[in-house]
């Protein structure tokens, strides 16, 4: 296994941080910018993290059981516990909580905590991931081998993309996680390119990387203009299609993995990124039920200012909102996990 890597978990922290961002449905409306520029990357840059570090050495066996226990187990007992946290007012609420908990799927108020939905979704991609690799194993050259890999992508895209035109959403996010492998795919690549210019200079590595930048960010704002709106959960990917989602997708997280490998030359603000990014799972089931007790239970012993701007779209209350739900979820995912400031493998 590979040593936790700073910048990784740096752009995971900011990943975090924007999904958190993304959720704040009080500031920032559905269809606003703001949302259009966050939900092109925020989900993007743990799929292409996971693909990052994707590889086919454990058995089957051994690599569902790690993923079952790292995704679904946490999944399950998020899921029991945001149930018993919204409390349902009858049978048939908690019928239906029930059943979207077994569906996982974070549409039609299934689940009172609708992010968790990505856990199991991440769990399937990551199976079909690993079948891909073996696959690609079937090459007896390196580029056949990507070869391979590159036309099981397309083709598990295509037949996902197909599913999702049916308007029909299967159990886990099935047909998502067969659409994203493509993020999935891009993280390996990056890898496996990344081990292949150790050799070279590592200065013209960073001009290139640099240079590099500007038509990212060209094309990045481009497609996130002409898209419009993305939401993975909701399987709908702009107004341009998959392509010009990807593009999108692709070319932002690239831009924030430049600047993680920036911010983590910068010891006091890649340590809290990075904190952020180790306990970014837990993060991610937390920050709902984190803001509805804020806003129940802290704020109203709040100072006057800030209990009467916590609600309005002002510097006072986005600030107050969106520090309070970090903070408060990073504790909680220190209470939950046995030592979060642990230097942990990937």
């Amino acid at each position: 296994m590979k040593q936790r890597t700073l910048w990784i978990d740096v752009a995971k922290g900011i990943g975090i941080l924007l999904v958190i961002l993304g959720h704040m449905n009080r500031f920032f409306s559905y269809d606003g910018r703001m949302n259009q520029i966050i939900y092109s990357v925020q989900l993007p840059i743990f799929l292409v993290i996971g693909g990052y570090w994707m590889e086919r050495r454990d058995s089957f066996h051994f690599f569902l059981s790690k993923k079952f226990y790292r995704l679904i187990q946490p999944y399950f007992l998020f899921a029991v516990f945001s149930i018993l946290y919204a409390w349902p007012d009858n049978q048939q609420e908690m019928l239906q909580y029930g059943v979207g908990m077994l569906w996982g799927i974070g549409i039609r108020n299934y689940l009172p905590n609708l992010p968790i939905w990505f856990l199991t979704m991440f769990f399937v991609a990551n199976i079909w991931f690993y079948l891909i690799l073996c696959l690609g194993d079937m090459g007896k050259k390196l580029w056949q081998s990507y070869l391979l890999e590159g036309i099981a992508v397309c083709l598990v895209m295509a037949a996902g993309w197909q599913i999702k035109l049916g308007e029909f959403r299967l159990p886990w996010g099935f047909e998502l996680a067969m659409i994203t492998q493509g993020f999935f795919y891009t993280g390996y690549l990056a890898r496996h390119l990344g081990e292949w210019l150790k050799g070279k200079s590592t200065t013209w590595k960073y001009r290139t990387e640099l240079l590099l930048t500007i038509p990212a960010l060209i094309f990045w704002l481009l497609c996130v203009r002409q898209n419009g709106r993305v939401d993975i959960n909701a399987a709908w990917f702009g107004n341009r299609g998959l392509w010009s989602f990807y593009l999108a997708a692709l070319c932002g997280c690239y831009l924030v993995f430049i600047m993680s490998r920036i911010l983590a030359h910068c010891q006091p603000i890649a340590r809290v990124l990075s904190l952020f990014g180790k306990n970014s799972m837990v993060i991610m089931a937390v920050h709902v039920p984190v803001l509805i007790w804020l806003d129940g239970v802290l704020t109203p012993l709040m100072p006057d200012i800030i209990k009467m701007n916590s609600m309005s779209k002002n510097w006072i209350g986005v600030t107050y909102t969106f520090v309070g739900v970090s903070l408060l979820s990073l504790f909680a995912a220190y209470l939950l996990k046995p030592n979060p400031f642990k230097k942990e493998k990937n």
